[in-house]
């Protein structure tokens, strides 16, 4: 059976072919869609067999739509109207509107007897705000009213119960709290009333408390408080009960530390007591015994009511903030703390009375400031008082006075230490050593600079008991690190004026004196040096022995921490002081990960003169060498022919010409073993031999010819060397300090003519060493020698006179 060819996707179906569309299909099926549906439906010869069901689908969605269009017709319809309903309800409305009105105009000017509506309207504002402000003037009755009601309502509880006592107060508080929110929307309206209603609850939380506390006074004075403190009665407690209940709303808005209402009854008597003896005219009120008297008699009573404290008012605390959200703050459950607070207020009236009065007397100010911090640890740490902050504790009396006079006792503090740092470098021993400061091998300081220390120390004492980081900060800045910057500067022009009266270009610029050359030369010189290396490294010590400390480690964490909190480096640190002035002043790793101290750039500046003061003194002690050497240079009687010397070689005499620089060395090398550290004096002289060996054995040894007797003096002159060396200085086994590559090379100039047992003669040796460099090895090693090398040893030996004949 043949298939029908595939139909295209718009290919006809059979019955479109049939069909004429321009005259057979109506014009308003030309829709394209129709078209496509049909090229959908019917594709094949074989959907003509659903045919019937596609009509019978179409027919099935003509009902559809011709219901649906019914249903649209019908709601139209009733819209329609609805809306011609609502248009007749509105023109019906407004006609009685006109209506209404048109009748209230005509009685209002027949009323007011006008002519025209407006007429009439102008002439009833007057009544009409008469009426207003009647109206008005009801309602503040009212509210006035209210407020009397309340205030009589809250009074007839009082004494006796004091919490429904305080639901009309506060119904009282909350208005004047709305009416003055209210206030200002209405730019500023009613004032008097507001003011009337807010003084209103004013006055009468006022008289509440002093209606409660009456009753607990009259308690106590029939107990005949506080001369006989007997165990409180039944009526004690429940009275001191009630004044907690009143004070509730008091305490939970308190935003700083509150006295409570009972505690402030209690003390009463002992702060009449404190204005008898430190208000009035009494000898304990000397204003120049400063806090001598108060501050004692305040610790002193705080002290002896501490055990009736505890054992009676505490039960009560404990029983009222019991499961409260103040049960942990001890202002309120301790009652030794809570006894602090209700006598702190006249303690700080005193206190600020005080510092006025010595504000312009610094000796004064700076001792009761001193006073005053010494009062605030001890209420810390003799009764624990932490004003009600248990993470950061109590901030002190000092707090508050400082955020006014600080800036006047920073000053004071700092004139009194520059005027001792003054007198100490005026002092007639400040500029002497002090060689009792340190034992033996430690370096020596001057008494300047232990006077200079002991005075940072002090001023130390004055200002870590501070409690404010800014205060900290200002007073190691401005005042101890300017001691240091001073003295380290004045030890440096020691150092100028050194160098000034000891280099020719020094002594011609600023004109120094034969009396003031002579005076830092030689022996003067170098103990000059050992003054200002001294009292540098006294200050380094003392300053990383600081850094160390509990107080400056705390204050380099604090400043840590806030110098990485800070967004950029122009943000204040501390107080005014900007980052960069407090990096610069105490230490490059301010900010950083890095370690560090509050005195790293101080420590810097000391140890850069430390140094400066060390290398001037290998200078001295060097370049003073060829002056001091000088006859010992230019002797001529190496080449001296006589007998043999002896197997014992220290029977020969030193050169006469070494007996003037041993004399110099010793005396040098005897006053910086005294004045220096091992370590320091070490490290000079070893770089000083250096400067004598390379003299020696380029100015004498390799420029001199030698005869076996002057060989063998010219060793025994480097054992004289080497025995001041020794004599001075200890040195441990193993260890040497002269000028051993000179005493192999002597060794080696000095070789018998005959060889011994076991040892090379001059002739073996020269014979070994002039040869091949593998057999001049062989032969310094055979002698023992390690320093020289075969060019050196071949020129030394050209040196003997019985070796190149």
């Amino acid at each position: 059976m043949a298939t029908s060819p595939p139909l295209t996707a718009r290919d006809h179906s059979p019955l479109a072919v049939l069909l004429d569309p321009k005259q057979d299909i109506p014009q308003a099926e030309l829709d394209i869609r129709l078209d496509d549906y049909l090229n959908d439906k019917i594709q094949t010869a074989a959907d003509f067999g659903g045919l019937a069901n596609l009509l019978a689908n179409v027919d099935i969605q003509k009902k559809q739509l011709e219901n649906q269009l019914l249903d649209a017709r019908s709601k139209l319809d009733e819209a329609k109207k609805a809306s011609a309903n609502h248009t007749s309800l509105m023109l019906a409305q407004t006609k009685e509107f006109e209506r209404q009105q048109d009748s209230v105009q005509n009685r209002l000017m027949i009323v007011t007897q006008s002519d025209t509506p407006e007429e009439a309207t102008q002439r009833l504002k007057g009544p009409m705000e008469k009426l207003r402000r009647v109206e008005l003037a009801r309602s503040y009755v009212e509210l006035l009213k209210d407020v009397d009601n309340l205030t009589k309502e809250a009074r007839r509880n009082l004494p006796a119960n004091p919490k429904e006592a305080l639901k009309p107060y506060i119904q009282l508080k909350e208005l004047a709290i709305s009416l003055a929110q209210l206030q200002e929307p209405a730019e500023g309206a009613a004032v008097h009333l507001v003011n009337h209603v807010q003084n209103t609850s004013t006055r009468l939380w006022v008289e509440m408390k002093k209606i409660m506390a009456d009753e607990f006074e009259s308690i106590l004075k029939k107990s005949k408080w506080p001369d006989v403190a007997n165990d409180p009665s039944r009526e004690w407690t429940d009275c001191f009960e009630k004044l907690l209940d009143l004070q509730a709303p008091e305490i939970v808005a308190a935003q700083e530390p509150l006295v409570l209402l009972p505690m402030s009854v209690l003390v009463k008597t002992f702060v009449l007591q404190f204005k008898y003896h430190f208000f009035s005219d009494k000898p304990t009120n000397h204003p120049h015994r400063l806090g001598d008297y108060f501050f004692e008699w305040f610790l002193g009573t705080v002290a002896k009511w501490e055990d009736f404290m505890r054992e009676n008012v505490g039960p009560v605390l404990a029983a009222h903030f019991r499961g409260n959200i103040l049960a942990g703050n001890a202002l309120y459950v301790d009652p030794v703390s809570a006894f602090i607070t209700a006598l702190l207020p006249i303690m700080k009236e005193k206190v600020d009375s005080v510092v006025a009065g010595v504000s312009n007397e610094p000796q004064y100010l700076s001792r009761f400031i001193g006073q005053l911090m010494t009062f605030d640890e001890a209420l810390r740490a003799r009764f624990g008082y932490d004003g009600g902050n248990l993470e950061c504790g109590w901030k002190g009396l000092t707090w508050g006075v400082l955020d006014t006079w600080f800036d006047r006792w920073s000053l004071v503090e700092k004139d009194f230490a520059l005027e001792r740092y003054r007198e100490i470098i005026k002092s007639s021993d400040s500029g002497q050593i002090d060689y009792d400061s340190t034992g033996p091998g430690k370096t020596k300081t001057t008494y300047g600079a232990t006077k200079v220390t002991d005075l940072i120390n002090s001023v130390t004492t004055q200002y870590n008991k501070l409690r404010r980081f800014s205060h900290k900060i200002r007073f190691l800045i401005s005042i101890q690190a300017e001691i240091l910057d001073q003295y380290v500067g004045r030890l440096n022009d020691s150092l100028e004026v050194y160098l000034s009266t000891t280099t020719t270009v020094g002594r011609t610029l600023h004109a120094i004196s034969k009396e003031e050359q002579a005076k830092l030369e030689g022996i003067g010189g170098l103990e000059s040096l050992c003054k200002v290396y001294g009292s540098a490294d006294h200050v380094i010590s003392m300053l990383k022995e600081w850094a160390n400390e509990e107080f400056f480690i705390d204050l380099w964490d604090e400043l840590q921490s806030r110098a990485k909190r800070a967004s950029a480096s122009q943000d204040n640190l501390a107080g005014s002081m900007s980052y960069t002035e407090v990096k610069d002043c105490t230490s490059v790793a301010v900010g950083s990960q890095d370690e560090g101290s509050v005195f790293d750039v101080t420590i810097e500046n000391y140890e850069r003169l430390r140094n400066k003061a060390e290398k001037l003194l290998t200078q001295a002690i060097s370049h003073a060498f060829p002056s001091i050497f000088k006859l010992y240079l230019s002797k001529p009687q190496w080449t001296t022919i006589g007998d043999e010397p002896t197997a014992d070689s220290s029977l020969l005499m030193v050169t006469p010409e070494l007996d003037h620089p041993l004399q110099i060395l010793r005396q040098n090398m005897t006053l910086l073993n005294k004045t220096l550290g091992t370590p320091p004096f070490r490290r000079i002289w070893r770089s000083s031999f250096d400067s004598l060996q390379d003299l020696l054995y380029h100015e004498v040894l390799l420029k001199q010819d030698f005869t076996t007797l002057g060989a063998a003096r010219f060793v025994q002159d480097l054992i004289a060397i080497q025995s001041v060396v020794d004599s001075i200085i200890r040195l441990p086994s193993g260890t040497s300090l002269g000028m051993p590559k000179l005493r192999e090379a002597a060794t080696l100039l000095s070789l018998p003519l005959e060889a011994e047992e076991g040892n090379l003669s001059l002739k073996e040796a020269s014979e070994e060493i002039f040869a091949t460099n593998p057999q001049a090895e062989a032969a310094l090693n055979k002698l023992g020698l390690e320093r020289l090398t075969n060019y050196e040893a071949r020129q030394v030996l050209q040196k003997r006179v019985e070796g190149s004949s």
